[in-house]
C-alpha cells in the first residue's frame, strides 16, 4: 500500500498566469460573439448619432429623482380615475376581438368621413328615411346597427 497524504500543496498560480488566462478566455467568448459585438456598436452608434445617449445616461444617473417626479405626479387626484382603471382596462383589450373591433372601426372611419362631407342643415324627412332604405348600401348598414343593438342587449 502507499503512504498517506499528510500535506496537501495548493497550486499557486501567478498573477501574470490568471490574467493570461483569463484574457484567452475573453477573446474566446468574443470570437464566438462577434457578430452580436458588432450589432452592439452599431446600435450604440446610431444611438450616439441620435444624441440619445447622453439621455439615456443622464436618465439613468438621476433615475431615483424620475421615479420620485413620476410617483408624485400619479399620486395627484386628477390621476386617481386614470391611475384605478388602466389595469381593467388592459384586461378588457385582451377581451376584444381585435379583427372584428377593426372591422368595425374602419366602417365607422368611413362613414364618419362621409357625414363630415354632408350638409348640416338639410333636414330628413320620415318620406327621406324610408327611401333612404331601398338603397343596399344604407339598408346593409341599418341592418348591421339593427344586430349590434340586438347582441348588446342579450346577455351571454
Amino acid at each position: 500500500m502507499g503512504e498517506r497524504v499528510k500535506v496537501i500543496k495548493r497550486m499557486n498560480k501567478s498573477k501574470e498566469y490568471i490574467i493570461e488566462e483569463n484574457m484567452n478566455e475573453l477573446k474566446e467568448r468574443l470570437a464566438d460573439r462577434k457578430l452580436a459585438i458588432e450589432k452592439g456598436i452599431d446600435i450604440l452608434d446610431a444611438l450616439e448619432e441620435a444624441q440619445a445617449l447622453d439621455a439615456f445616461h443622464a436618465a439613468i444617473v438621476q433615475r431615483k429623482v424620475i421615479t420620485g417626479n413620476l410617483v408624485s405626479e400619479l399620486n395627484k387626484e386628477q390621476y386617481e380615475g386614470i391611475v384605478g382603471n388602466l389595469g381593467q382596462m388592459l384586461f378588457l383589450l385582451g377581451e376584444l376581438d381585435i379583427e372584428e373591433t377593426s372591422t368595425f372601426v374602419k366602417k365607422i372611419n368611413n362613414g364618419m368621413k362621409i357625414a363630415n362631407r354632408a350638409n348640416p342643415n338639410k333636414k330628413t324627412s320620415i318620406t327621406d328615411l324610408l327611401g333612404a332604405l331601398k338603397d343596399p348600401e344604407i339598408n346593409q348598414s341599418v341592418t348591421l346597427l339593427l344586430n349590434f343593438l340586438r347582441g348588446m342587449s342579450r346577455s351571454e
